[in-house]
């Protein structure tokens, strides 16, 4: 017979103790190789959203898209990933917004588009039937379109021209008129300048040191006054600062990516950064100043003259030397009447890399990395005006990087990200 014997109860629980440790661990395993394979198929379709935004982004540039409309791209592919791309404008910059969605999954991307030009002309010089005239030491580095009558050398002030060349590149005939701006980037310009125009978003209070960064997936924010002064602040993104008199940006300013707008801007010595700045009637960049890319100065000007101005009138914009623009430089004026003044005025040593457009004067004593458009030029010195004179400036097409976007005109199609917004 055989005996029984007894099992301690310790044992028996130590038993379960074990086997529930063991469940335990089987379970985790489980749930850790399940959750690894979803990761992996939610890292390939993130990566599968983010290659279509990309995508999407390229394809826009082939359709014809209206501002604020929605485009749909095609289906293409059998990833059943939808995408959309959105046409705004940020200031006087066009905008687009990729999304892609699968499912839950959305991936977006924004930026700020413009044109990318591959064969860049140093000059368009409107035909007024009268020659351009170069002196001192001024140099046209690239292809130009110039009047009918050519381009010929001069002397100021016993500066003559004594370079070789008059122009070191291709020469063409200009029309005599400018090649014209986009025309809703003309509109945006406007909208924004118009004396009635008032800005639309969240107020948003200034204070002293304070730090503002905004997405521009989020509604915007909105600093205005009568006069506004950005001193000792930090302001990124998606803000807006508008004045119905003026704006004064401090060298203690920090502003990325920030649109102002008022009748007069003025930026002072030593400020750095990077924003679009929207006036109608001055903007005045002192001295010393770095302005990155893609940075906007842009006067729509609004101001009436009657007859023939004195050749001392301020111009509208105003670069003091020392200072330098990586971007864009526009003057606009439809008024006919403008008397012998200059609209934009470059210090010596003041350096544009990227573009000026100018619909009246331009008295370039500076540098000019990339392409001017002018209807004319001129020069102010010791009281006696030169027109059409190019006197000591710099324009150099070769000097600007080829991936450079810049401003679109009218028959220039968007083919660039100029920057990708956060």
């Amino acid at each position: 017979m055989i005996g029984i014997k007894k099992i301690k109860a310790g044992a028996l629980q130590f038993v379960l103790f074990i086997g529930a440790i063991i469940a335990i661990l089987l379970m985790a395993f489980v749930m850790l190789s399940h959750s690894h394979t979803l990761f992996n198929k939610k890292t390939d379709i993130t990566i599968d959203l983010i290659q279509a935004t990309d995508r999407g982004m390229a394809r826009s540039f082939e359709q014809p898209l209206e501002v604020g409309k929605v485009w749909t791209l095609p289906e293409e592919n059998t990833l059943g990933i939808h995408t959309n791309v959105q046409r705004t404008y940020w200031g006087m910059l066009q905008k687009r917004m990729v999304v892609s969605q699968k499912g839950k999954l959305k991936f977006t991307k924004t930026g700020l588009v413009g044109h990318k030009e591959e064969n860049r002309a140093a000059l368009y010089l409107q035909d007024d039937n009268r020659p351009m005239v170069i002196a001192g030491d001024a140099k046209i580095n690239g292809n130009a379109h110039l009047p009918e009558r050519g381009i010929k050398m001069g002397n100021i002030q016993g500066y003559g021209y004594t370079k070789p060349q008059l122009v070191y590149g291709k020469k063409w005939q200009s029309r005599s008129r400018l090649p014209e701006l986009e025309n809703s980037t003309v509109r945006q310009l406007k909208q924004l300048t118009a004396t009635g125009f008032r800005p639309t978003g969240n107020d948003l209070g200034l204070k002293t040191g304070a730090m503002v960064k905004n997405g521009f997936q989020q509604e915007t924010q909105i600093i205005r006054g009568n006069v506004v002064d950005l001193e000792n602040v930090f302001l990124t993104g998606n803000i807006m600062v508008w004045a119905s008199q003026q704006i004064n940006v401090h060298p203690t300013a920090n502003l990325t990516d920030v649109v102002l707008v008022a009748p007069k801007i003025n930026v002072a010595d030593g400020v750095t950064g990077n924003f679009q700045a929207l006036a109608s009637k001055q903007i005045m960049v002192g001295r010393n100043c770095n302005l990155t890319y893609p940075t906007v100065l842009a006067v729509q000007d609004i101001r009436k003259t009657e007859g023939n101005n004195t050749p001392q009138r301020e111009p509208s914009l105003i670069m003091e030397t020392g200072s330098s623009i990586s971007g864009m430089i526009v003057y606009k004026n439809e008024n006919e009447s403008k008397g012998y003044g200059a609209d934009i005025k470059l210090e010596t040593n003041a350096k544009v890399h990227g573009e000026i457009y100018c619909q009246g004067s331009l008295e370039l004593k500076g540098s000019v990395f990339g392409s001017v458009w002018a209807q004319s030029f001129i020069a102010l010195e010791n009281g006696n005006v030169y027109l059409n004179h190019l006197y000591n400036g710099n324009i150099d097409a070769y000097q600007l990087p080829m991936e450079f976007g810049g401003l679109v005109l009218s028959e220039k199609p968007v083919n660039q990200v100029m920057k990708w917004l956060n």
